[in-house]
């Protein structure tokens, strides 16, 4: 009779390196998406620290992808942005999520994810395969019917913009770089 050798027992799960541009939420509003989180999600829930709005992400690689890095480190330190306030006055669930979203457009986010995909485009990379912007902050997963709900508008101020490097599979970001955005013009000098 076969028995498996150890070797043979154990399945070698390889880790897939993906990053991606994002914005974060500040501590400030942290209660309030803990809250959100805590009454339309009380399934898996997304970590704090990881809270996050997607603003370009590129695809999966087998090996950490640092010449795409360097890229996306060159492309954060090209842009001059200025910083703006984003609502998120929506809890979309779907079949497999809950995410906070915002009501109506933001021009500001629109501007930022505008420049940070014209100045990928113009380094001649492409995202993700099948990607697009779509602005929500992931609550956490579930299994459940879905659901859109009102509710009172979490907002912070967006001051600044993040390359984050995720191990797939393994609930780890690290942060690789962040770049302040300009503060706000006034309306009248």
């Amino acid at each position: 009779m076969n028995t498996p050798t150890d070797s043979e027992d154990v399945m070698l799960v390889q880790t897939l390196h993906r990053l991606f541009f994002a914005i974060k939420p500040t501590l400030a509003a942290i209660p309030a998406i803990e809250e959100a989180r805590r009454r339309y999600c009380p399934g898996r829930a997304v970590r704090n620290e990881h809270l996050h709005v997607t603003m370009e992400i590129f695809d999966d690689h087998s090996g950490f992808p640092a010449a795409l890095a360097d890229t996306l480190v060159a492309i954060g330190d090209g842009l001059d942005m200025p910083g703006f306030d984003l609502s998120l006055d929506r809890v979309v669930g779907t079949m497999r999520s809950v995410a906070l979203r915002p009501g109506a457009r933001s021009t500001g986010l629109k501007l930022l994810q505008r420049a940070i995909d014209g100045a990928v485009r113009d380094a001649g990379l492409t995202v993700r395969d099948g990607w697009t912007f779509s602005p929500h902050v992931t609550l956490g997963y579930r299994d459940d019917r879905p659901f859109v709900r009102s509710i009172v508008p979490i907002v912070w101020h967006v001051d600044e913009l993040v390359l984050i490097h995720s191990f797939v599979g393994e609930t780890r970001h690290e942060i690789i770089e962040r770049w302040p955005l300009a503060p706000e013009l006034p309306l009248f000098q």
